[in-house]
């Protein structure tokens, strides 16, 4: 079996936002395996 790797397929990455008022929450991001290959390069 052979290893296959999958393009295009959504991936759902947790990032930490900080509001207006300056609390901090995580929040879901969803980017393809494309974006996120090219943001950790």
């Amino acid at each position: 079996m052979s290893k296959q790797s999958m393009t295009g397929a959504p991936v759902c990455t947790w990032v930490a936002v900080t509001d207006a008022s300056g609390r901090t929450r995580m929040e879901a991001r969803w980017t393809t395996v494309e974006a996120v290959a090219t943001q950790a390069a």
